[in-house]
């Protein structure tokens, strides 16, 4: 694994992006697409707000080997750039007139997930997460009209494509030491978690995603898709990966 390229990009990534000024008036958008989205990005600001901890002390567990040399670096800025995205979605949450969260109970499934198995697992449970990220903002990118909010989500949607392709690589190094029969059981059952994930967020955020004119349902098979694509393009190197805009990975993740 490259670790020096994504310590660098990570570190450069830093600076590309600049904060929309948001408006000390409330959003112009209608209070009944307002309150929904609020509501649901506000479940998705909880589950990027997590300080790390326990991924980086899987992380320790793994980097004993000389390919991984600088890998604990490039997953704390991973971390910080997930951080981040919070503060950002914080502040979208406010302009929206909404207040985050200090619990949710999809947001507390994903951790006690998380928390109770090894460095893979947790890494999967990201990935997932993405995944879902991916088809999620991709679809408010799209459909909303509220230029703050859009511009946001095209930043976050940038990242966590880098961020797929960064987990992409670390799996696709381990998942190659297996035999193909548990290469086949593993992809098998990333797949069935994959699905259930997609059906549990379509239903939890079934109100936002009608008030932007996308049935709930019609979401859960857009990120399904989104996860099939990604267990093709585990095969593919990363720089594939980086070489789409923004525009494009909107337009892909929203692919119907």
């Amino acid at each position: 694994m490259n670790t020096h390229i994504w310590t660098q990009y990570f570190l450069a990534n830093r600076n590309r992006f600049a904060e929309p000024p948001l408006p000390a008036a409330s959003s112009d958008l209608p209070k009944s697409i307002r309150v929904p989205l609020v509501k649901s990005l506000a479940i998705f600001q909880l589950g990027e707000s997590g300080g790390g901890t326990r991924l980086m002390r899987y992380v320790k567990q793994v980097v004993s080997g000389p390919r991984l040399h600088g890998y604990e670096q490039a997953v704390q800025l991973f971390i910080e750039e997930e951080q981040y995205h919070s503060r950002l979605l914080e502040k979208l949450v406010i302009h929206l007139d909404g207040v985050c969260l200090q619990k949710q109970w999809t947001n507390s499934v994903f951790r006690w997930l998380r928390n109770h198995f090894g460095v893979e697992f947790n890494i999967q449970i990201l990935l997932i997460a993405e995944l879902i990220a991916e088809a999620y903002f991709g679809a408010i990118y799209l459909r909303c009209q509220d230029s703050a909010v859009r511009i946001c989500c095209r930043k976050i949607l940038a990242d966590e494509m880098r961020h797929l392709a960064f987990h992409a690589e670390f799996l696709r190094e381990r998942l190659n030491k297996k035999p193909a029969w548990w290469r086949t059981l593993w992809r098998a059952q990333f797949r069935l978690f994959n699905l259930a994930t997609c059906a549990v967020v379509a239903w939890d955020h079934r109100d936002c995603f009608r008030a932007i004119g996308l049935a709930p349902m019609e979401f859960a098979r857009m990120a399904s898709r989104t996860g099939l694509r990604f267990l093709r393009r585990l095969e593919k190197p990363h720089t594939l990966w980086l070489a789409r805009s923004p525009q494009q990975n909107a337009s892909v993740a929203t692919n119907t």
